[in-house]
């Protein structure tokens, strides 16, 4: 049998896990304003002979950037929904059923560790590619 944690534990990991997933919304959208930022100084190929153009280059000119730049998009999205559900729990939440905001909780834990995996798997595969060029 599961027993649930205090009402006032559950609402505090609340506010933590929404401040959590907002401060990372805001470190994955400043690394798309970087990426996006690096597209603009970049290189693009416009002939068949591409061995001078930079292999961190080339990436800005194929269909994997925008892949990369949708999947982090959809990483700030996640991350706020997880800050918006919270904080709205928080506040519309009656007293009595405050106790079952620890399933909030727990979705939004999962939903945070799986967009950091996310984020450093992209995040991996773009210093590799930077690695080989």
């Amino acid at each position: 049998m599961l027993e649930l944690p205090k009402t006032e534990t559950n609402v505090s990991t609340t506010t933590d896990l929404a401040t959590i997933a907002l401060t990372l919304a805001g470190f994955v959208l400043t690394l798309l304003t970087v990426l996006i930022t690096f597209k603009t100084g970049a290189r693009l190929p416009n002939s068949g002979d591409n061995e001078d153009v930079p292999l961190f280059d080339l990436f800005f000119s194929t269909g994997l950037y925008y892949r990369t730049t949708s999947l982090l998009k959809g990483c700030i999205k996640s991350l706020i929904f997880v800050a918006m559900l919270g904080f709205s729990l928080k506040l519309f939440l009656p007293e009595a059923y405050l106790k079952y905001i620890f399933f909030a909780n727990v979705l939004g834990l999962i939903i945070i560790a799986t967009t950091l995996w996310r984020s450093l798997l992209i995040l991996t595969n773009i210093i590799k590619l930077q690695r080989e060029g």
